[in-house]
């Protein structure tokens, strides 16, 4: 029996991303850039992060553990009133839930410390991501460039 669940992710854990991040295609990494795939600026990520969340997603197969995944909630760091969702599923476990699954783990995490919105970026030409995020109640908020679009989802109390 296999399962996930989420830890928040330390300094000790860069090399996994790293590994996760290096090992994807570029065909299926193409839509995802919010930061350079090296190990510094991975390592700088995780040590920085003090109001940002970065949470791993973890696969237990009854044997071992290992991260397969990963979901950030940035900006607030940097002094934003509302966090900027990202997520990172690696395409063995594309298509299951799991990007789903994160993104209600953000909504929990948003709620319960009284933010009113989650921000997310998305690709134009990402259909499958636009869709989902449509789906769970994302608005294009604005177009950020040609490529780019700033979508929102709202929280009311």
């Amino acid at each position: 029996m296999m399962y996930v669940s989420f830890k928040k992710l330390v300094l000790k854990d860069a090399e996994s991303l790293y590994q996760l991040l290096i090992k994807s295609t570029e065909d299926y990494i193409r839509y995802f850039s919010p930061f350079t795939f090296e190990i510094d600026t991975i390592s700088k990520l995780l040590l920085n992060a003090e109001k940002d969340q970065i949470y791993g997603v973890e696969l237990n197969d009854g044997i071992s553990t290992r991260i397969i995944g990963f979901y950030m909630l940035r900006g607030l760091d940097e002094g934003y009133v509302d966090p900027m969702y990202g997520v990172f599923i690696s395409q063995e476990f594309s298509s299951m839930g799991i990007a789903k699954l994160t993104l209600s783990h953000a909504e929990v995490f948003c709620k319960m410390n009284n933010f009113s919105r989650l921000l997310l970026k998305v690709y134009v030409k990402n259909e499958k991501a636009k869709n989902l995020y449509s789906f769970l109640g994302f608005k294009t908020s604005i177009k950020l460039s040609n490529d780019i679009l700033l979508m929102e989802k709202e929280f009311t109390n």
